[in-house]
């Protein structure tokens, strides 16, 4: 058969596994021909695992581009490791394709596959494909290695701890909003940004390790920053109140501010995987300094204090602003 042919016809399963992810595998999983695969962990080392699913029609656009879809499926649950102090290793695919599916798809959902795997340094090592009637369906349990006393959950900051946020918050979304054809966010000069933002997530996992070593409870922000820090301070029994102007926001986000209710959807709306942080003030010092020595960025927001569990955000009067949804919430 030439190469022109079989790139056209549509393989079966067991034809489709080894032609697209067996390349994928890493050691243990025996080039996806066996049901399991063997993770080894070092002495002393811990396996933090971790599994988000994605859906067309709630997390992604059916005619989404595959690399996009390929992209966010594995690094929002990257993302949920580094949140951990977790070093991610390797993940599991469970991939769902629509009746009519095509090679074209398929090929450049892979690649980008791919191109992750080398870029966050993780292999596949097993999952499943089946018929996806509604749209594609796309589920990834992912494992990261972690010290075992470096666990870090949302459960442990403790009043007078200081609460770090990473990167910048709302860039994907208003890049939803742009992706929707929304006319006053379609004609931003950064929309360009914002829409990337949302279609491919960057996790900073470089956070991972500092994660481990200064704080007392992390956890990365996938529903909304006021949503995601109302889970932390509930978590935690402790209270923040931040002002918003502290909320490190991108020139594109910043450009839509005076949008109405642009702000509101930056802070409530999702998909933004940076990581909520918070550090003994002893430790402050230190991490700020490994931070800025790692080339990261982190702004301090506020300080724990004890309380309810409450997450209180202040508009430019000192007021306490009032959002008709904190996060993003499927049912």
């Amino acid at each position: 058969m030439t190469e022109r042919k079989r790139a056209g016809r549509r393989p079966g399963e067991f034809e489709l596994i080894e032609r697209y992810f067996a390349p994928l595998s890493g050691p243990g999983a025996f080039g996806l021909k066996d049901d399991a695969a063997l993770l080894k962990v070092r002495p002393g080392r811990a396996i933090v695992v971790t599994q988000d699913a994605i859906a067309a029609g709630i997390h992604f656009f059916a005619d989404d581009p595959p690399a996009s879809i390929a992209a966010k499926a594995l690094r929002v649950n990257l993302s949920d490791l580094a949140a951990k102090g977790a070093t991610p290793v390797s993940f599991s695919l469970a991939l769902g394709l629509p009746p009519d599916w095509q090679v074209k798809w398929l090929t450049e959902f892979a690649r980008q596959l791919a191109s992750d795997c080398r870029k966050y340094a993780v292999a596949l090592t097993g999952g499943d494909t089946f018929l996806a009637p509604a749209g594609p369906v796309i589920s990834v349990t992912a494992f990261g290695e972690i010290a075992a006393n470096r666990y870090r959950s949302r459960l442990g900051a403790k009043p007078g701890d200081r609460l770090f946020v990473t990167g910048t918050i709302g860039d994907a979304a208003l890049g939803l909003r742009v992706r929707r054809g929304v006319p006053e966010y379609s004609k931003l000069r950064g929309a360009k940004r914002l829409l990337k933002a949302y279609r491919y997530p960057e996790p900073p996992v470089e956070f991972a390790p500092l994660i481990g070593e200064f704080a007392s409870a992390a956890m990365d922000i996938s529903d909304g920053f006021v949503g995601d820090l109302g889970k932390l301070a509930a978590a935690s029994r402790v209270d923040f109140t931040v002002a918003a102007a502290d909320v490190p926001l991108s020139k594109a986000v910043r450009e839509a501010l005076p949008i109405a209710g642009a702000l509101e959807a930056a802070l409530t709306g999702g998909d933004d995987y940076q990581f909520l942080i918070t550090v003994p003030s002893r430790k402050c010092a230190a991490f700020t300094s490994a931070v800025a020595g790692a080339g990261l960025a982190a702004s301090e927001l506020a300080t724990a204090v004890a309380g309810a569990g409450r997450a209180i955000i202040l508009a430019a009067q000192g007021r306490a602003m009032r959002f008709g949804q904190l996060s993003h919430e499927h049912f």
